[in-house]
């Protein structure tokens, strides 16, 4: 009960906060539209990218049947700054934002919101005709944002490197670290972008994500999509932190509003959904992607369910070859 009325009356700067972040996102939002970036993503060009994901969630206790929701809000880009004519070699300068939000009464699973800050900044040539590398930074904030201290702050980095085979088919693969709250993440994922056929395009970088795509014409497409997320997030009492470990395969069906900007739902049902709270000294021995290593002690938390979840997204894509 202490614990409980301790997280009620850390609400009051919460809300605040909140207001901060919102008007923080709408700003972002408005730059983002009015300075369209392109970054390369898999099958197309992508310079904006906002989601919103809805989780019902429920939690079984001795005592009853906690049931509640998570709405995730995502906003992403990146501005290329070319060095050569050619636009062979630039610069990356970009971010993501992320606001994690539980309603509900909840007493079994005492976080109510967290939040991530993380900045991207990267170098890109191509060292061949057919070869690209790819080096990014990526410093993350992950808190509730009650009484924000330096340790919320964890650096990361990737190396990519990608390698064109044919017109159809590229061949792509990543390595990279990163500091969460558990300890060392290892990133090693091997991706393509392969046209397979005149309406099949299958794209991604495993484990991390994969979309097998089929347009249906030139302004609708649908086919699966799989994504993970592992993140953790410093709560108010440092002694604690939460984790966020899931793996989403689902069905998606997108359309196109207008040249660029493409609308997207997605349907899933989550394989692995761990939403875990720590202590500070629980420590893993590593993560290998979203696998972990090592005798770790359980959460705090009972277990949370697995379950369907709803996905809506908007962006600004430049796909080559469309008119």
């Amino acid at each position: 009960m202490k614990n409980i009325e301790k997280r009620q009356t850390q609400m009051r700067p919460a809300a605040q906060t909140t207001q901060r972040l919102g008007i923080t996102f709408l700003t972002a939002i408005l730059l983002l539209i009015l300075s369209p970036a392109r970054t390369i993503a898999q099958g197309y060009v992508e310079g904006v990218n906002i989601s919103y994901e809805h989780m019902p969630i429920t939690i079984k206790t001795p005592a009853n049947e906690q049931q509640f929701t998570g709405n995730n809000l995502k906003i992403a880009t990146a501005i290329p700054i070319f060095l050569t004519p050619n636009k062979s070699k630039y610069l990356i300068v970009g971010g993501n934002l992320e606001a994690f939000n539980f309603s509900g009464t909840h007493p079994a699973f005492q976080v109510k919101r967290v939040y991530s800050i993380s900045p991207t900044f990267g170098y890109s040539t191509m060292l061949s005709p057919a070869f690209n590398l790819t080096a990014l930074l990526m410093p993350t904030m992950n808190s509730d944002f009650e009484n924000v201290k330096s340790s919320a702050i964890k650096f990361g980095g990737i190396v990519r490197g990608s390698w064109k085979a044919s017109e159809n088919l590229t061949w792509r693969a990543v390595l990279g670290y990163r500091r969460q709250f558990y300890g060392p993440q290892y990133l090693v994922t091997v991706g393509m972008d392969w046209k397979a056929g005149g309406k099949l395009r299958i794209f991604g970088d495993l484990p991390k994500d994969l979309t097998i795509n089929y347009a249906l014409n030139q302004k609708m497409n649908t086919g699966f999509n799989l994504s993970v997320q592992n993140s953790t997030y410093r709560l108010d009492n440092q002694e604690r932190y939460f984790e966020y470990n899931t793996v989403n395969p689902g069905l998606f069906l997108e359309r196109y509003i207008s040249s660029n900007w493409a609308v997207r739902g997605t349907a899933a049902y989550t394989l692995i959904r761990n939403m875990e709270i720590y202590n500070k000294t629980d420590k893993a021995k590593a993560f290998v992607d979203f696998a972990e290593f090592g005798d770790r002690a359980d959460p705090i938390n009972p277990e949370v369910s697995k379950g369907l979840a709803f996905k809506i997204g908007l962006s600004y894509r430049i796909v080559p070859g469309k008119k």
